[in-house]
């Protein structure tokens, strides 16, 4: 059978939320024609004994990564898949703890109906019920997902379905193939010098495909994903801090490397104020504020940014190299 979409889980060391979460809503799923590929960093063979238990009656294959990291296996999966699967039209990524409803990937199809709709978003919601449909309303007053000129993206939960958006979410967000075939778009690596996290690599990617390339994102018609996300930090203060201070710091560079004068000044005042203030959110989340971590994160993010800007291309943030 030659399938139309790709669905890459890239995961390391989550097999009990993969196999909860992600592969049980795939197997609910009244649309069938897809393959789904686990790219897998763990440090053990747990992730790929639930893979293969046999639990599973979608198309389903295996792969151990060979690199760590969110940004490079979704890269390699990218390119192992597209190279080997000729039929496949539409890429979908979707986290371990991703939960699907049943008509999901039904909306993603559809929505790639619309003229020059290259990257389609699943409509995030609270929770689903338990047979794998969401039955709540519509927002009233909908807060679509917007980045503002110097980068603050804004979303809701829940979302409004049909909507044009600026960004998309990597535990949900699907793409024509030929975003990475015609286009030679990759996820930016650079992101994950502070962490294999990669943060913001899926709001970087989605809107340098709107912004810099023209193409239209949406929110898809119908489907809803409730997103399982765990309760633990992902990195430390001092971590969190360098890797949101460092990532989008590189993502203003390549976004608005054509803009210059006064408007470019504006930006970057407003981007400046942005940047401390989201260091100081890292800081109230943490559990125990620290202050000398968060500053040590900036000061390591300053002095990576400054070795990139000599020594990298930050026009090929999003491309192949």
């Amino acid at each position: 059978m030659s399938e139309t979409m790709s669905i890459i889980i890239a995961t390391k060391n989550r097999s009990g939320e993969i196999k909860k979460h992600a592969l049980a809503s795939l197997e609910r799923s009244t649309f069938r024609d897809f393959l789904c590929v686990v790219w897998d960093a763990s440090q053990d063979e747990e992730t790929r004994r639930a893979v293969e238990d046999g639990a599973w009656t979608f198309p389903l294959k295996y792969f151990r990564a060979p690199r760590s990291g969110l940004a490079s296996q979704r890269n390699d999966a990218v390119k192992q898949i597209l190279m080997h699967e000729r039929s496949i039209r539409y890429v979908l990524f979707i986290d371990d703890d991703s939960e699907l409803s049943r008509d999901a990937l039904t909306g993603v199809t559809a929505a790639f109906g619309a003229p020059n709709v290259w990257g389609v978003n699943i409509p995030h919601v609270p929770q689903l019920d338990a047979d794998g449909t969401y039955h709540g309303p519509e927002p009233e007053r909908p807060t679509p997902r917007r980045m503002t000129p110097y980068l603050h993206n804004r979303s809701c939960c829940p979302e409004q379905h049909g909507i044009p958006v600026d960004w998309l979410s990597g535990c949900g967000m699907a793409f024509r193939s030929e975003t990475f075939t015609q286009l030679g778009l990759r996820f930016p690596e650079a992101f994950q010098r502070f962490g294999g996290y990669s943060l913001g690599e899926d709001s970087g990617f989605s809107f340098y495909l709107k912004k810099k390339l023209g193409k239209t994102l949406v929110n898809a018609p119908c489907g809803a994903l409730c997103h399982h996300v765990s309760g633990a930090a992902r990195l430390d203060v001092a971590g969190m801090t360098a890797s949101k201070w460092y990532n989008f710091h590189l993502l203003f560079d390549a976004i608005y490397d054509g803009v210059s004068g006064p408007q470019l000044n504006v930006y970057r005042l407003n981007f400046s104020l942005f940047s401390y203030a989201a260091a100081l959110k890292v800081l109230l989340r943490a559990r125990k504020p620290d202050l000398a971590a968060m500053l040590r994160g900036i000061r390591a993010a300053r002095g990576a940014l400054a070795e990139y800007r000599r020594n990298g291309n930050v026009q090929r943030l999003f491309r192949e190299n």
